[in-house]
């Protein structure tokens, strides 16, 4: 076992354990520890510390809500939930039973039955939350700090007409942050994928990787969770799958506004743009280089009309 693993462990009195990586961990630190416990790493920022007590205090609640399982984690021997390592921020907690639905780079390898299961969960969390929070608990500027790290460099790599589109998207949907309201906001897991979704005999009972939950509204998971079922890894095609697209909408019984939805799309591929660029799996640029022609066509295919 590495010797910072160890030493970390030991800060939240676990010691002589087992310690293993699992396979599919492409873009966290983390660890399962006698298939007991969980030990995960995130990035040290500003906000880092304070964005985790709201999710800390968000997903009580939201558990309670919905009855669905959120990670609870363990104290180190500072009475904090986290510690603070070699400009990291790691936690503990115990496992939650049950096992992630796939992997979000094996999507393709999934019975699509797994979709409907998975907008339906979907569709759940934003019916059971929707409503139950005031305004001053709504997150309207997340998506839109995601987003930003990436403008300056989509020029480099988009049409001027994807370009006029993306920015088309980004105006839409900031108006739209800036008034929806009140009741509109619910909870958003900010990375609800497969992979972040747990399963025990056949059904969804909870949630992982919390770093993006928030307040805000249903377009902005729903077009994360469609982003990624869109991507085609099986034959790294960057067409626009219409079929498919419609029948995800069905799963979650979409009754909004579509091209918001798509302006939501955009703006979450250009976001993966950011996530695959900062990566340091080994074959990050290849999923680099796919999400940037895959951004492309999307501004090219979405068109976008005044409702």
């Amino acid at each position: 076992m590495c010797p910072r693993i160890t030493e970390i462990l030991k800060t939240f009195g676990k010691n002589n354990l087992q310690v293993r990586r699992p396979e599919d961990a492409k873009l966290a630190q983390v660890y399962f520890v006698e298939d007991r416990y969980v030990l995960r790493s995130r990035s040290l920022g500003a906000n880092t510390i304070s964005r985790f007590t709201a999710e800390c205090n968000l997903c009580e609640k939201v558990a309670d809500l919905t009855g669905y399982h959120f990670p609870q984690y363990e104290r180190c021997n500072t009475g904090k939930r986290y510690l603070i390592k070699d400009d990291y921020f790691w936690t503990l907690h115990k496992l939650i039973p049950g096992k992630p639905l796939g992997s979000w780079f094996e999507l393709h390898r999934l019975d699509p039955s797994i979709n409907r299961q998975v907008l339906n969960a979907l569709r759940r969390l934003h019916n059971m939350t929707s409503g139950c929070f005031e305004s001053k608990h709504i997150d309207r500027s997340r998506l839109i700090e995601l987003v930003t790290p990436a403008l300056n460099e989509a020029p480099s790599f988009l049409s001027e007409k994807a370009l006029n589109r993306l920015w088309d998207a980004i105006n839409k949907v900031s108006q739209y942050c800036e008034s929806y309201t009140t009741e509109a906001g619910c909870f958003v897991h900010g990375d609800f994928h497969h992979g972040n979704i747990l399963a025990y005999k056949n059904r969804i009972i909870g949630f992982i990787d919390l770093d993006w939950c928030r307040i805000s509204s249903l377009y902005e998971d729903l077009a994360f969770t469609l982003m990624m079922l869109m991507r085609d890894y099986r034959n790294w095609s960057h067409s626009f799958q219409w079929s498919k697209y419609y029948q995800l909408l069905d799963y979650y019984r979409f009754k909004g506004n579509i091209n918001l939805l798509n302006d939501h799309l955009i703006l979450y591929t250009l976001f993966d743009c950011d996530v695959f660029k900062s990566a340091s799996f080994d074959d990050a640029g290849v999923y680099l280089k796919y999400q940037k022609i895959f951004l492309e066509t999307l501004c090219q295919n979405l068109s976008s009309t005044e409702s």
